[in-house]
């Protein structure tokens, strides 16, 4: 388990993280907000990577597995020599080292490149040997950062399945934008803006709080709306252009014909934004 004690940093006079509170247990979190939102910055301070200006993170165990957002090798090293690397830094016993390795290349399918030269791996390849390295020694608690960011669709599903086998063992917070993994990997959402935790919940509850607020009308008419609708995307409907919305107003300016929709998680993820 990991707590999160009114953690705050401070870059200047900007605040990235402003009174984060929040106990952390066996699940699997995500971690969703716009740019600037504070994400990084929250797994860098539970990492310790950098200190924060107020409150404490309390870890009931220090191991620790973390993949920054821009992960990087040492270009001369074999992949096996740079995770030998990374298990001295996590003191893994020698003679578990072997094994260990072996254990993560394989969970991230490159277990055929282990002599290969760092330099000579595609940007994937190099994300993948993040993953291998954030999962060595089996942490307690797991921090990734946009960790599906440059992988193809077949190694997006592999990387589903490492965090399902996870699942209930070891606390992850996984940091990204994408809506859909946190839908298909995460049981709690917190939802951060401006430093500070939005709303948290899970991903039912978080969809829930766009109830009555998404309907598919004509695209003309989300258009005449303007900022009254926040245009989730367009489709075509028996030769008739048609938009799902997100009603940011009253319900009356749709008018009549608004066909009401079920939320799903990206709906009310982008109300709860807008509402703040």
């Amino acid at each position: 388990m990991i707590e999160l004690q009114n953690l705050s940093k401070k870059y200047g006079k900007r605040k990235a993280a402003d009174g984060i509170s929040v106990c952390l247990k066996k699940k699997t979190y995500g971690l969703l907000g716009p740019n600037g939102s504070g994400k990084t910055t929250l797994l860098r301070m539970v990492a310790g990577v950098i200190r924060p200006t107020g409150g404490r993170v309390a870890c009931s165990s220090g191991r620790i597995g973390y993949l920054p957002q821009n992960f990087g090798c040492f270009p001369e090293l074999r992949v096996r020599e740079q995770l030998e690397y990374f298990a001295c830094l996590k003191r893994i016993p020698s003679g578990e080292q072997k094994r260990e390795i072996s254990r993560v290349l394989g969970l991230v399918h490159l277990q055929e490149r282990g002599e290969e030269r760092c330099r000579k791996l595609s940007g994937g390849m190099v994300r993948r040997i993040g993953i291998a390295q954030a999962l060595l020694g089996r942490p307690d608690i797991l921090l990734l950062d946009e960790p599906t960011a440059g992988l193809d669709p077949e190694e997006r599903g592999n990387f589903s399945r490492i965090i399902s086998q996870v699942q209930g063992q070891t606390a992850v917070l996984l940091s990204t934008h994408l809506v859909e993994d946190v839908k298909n990997l995460c049981q709690e959402v917190i939802l951060l803006r401006e430093g500070r935790i939005r709303k948290m919940g899970t991903t039912e509850q978080i969809a829930a709080a766009a109830q009555g607020r998404v309907f598919e009308i004509p695209e003309r008419k989300a258009q005449e709306l303007g900022g009254m609708v926040c245009i989730e995307h367009c489709f075509s409907r028996s030769g008739e252009q048609m938009a799902r919305v997100l009603l940011l107003g009253r319900r009356e300016i749709l008018g009549e014909g608004a066909e009401p929709c079920v939320p799903d998680l990206r709906d009310g993820y982008l109300y709860l934004l807008q509402e703040a």
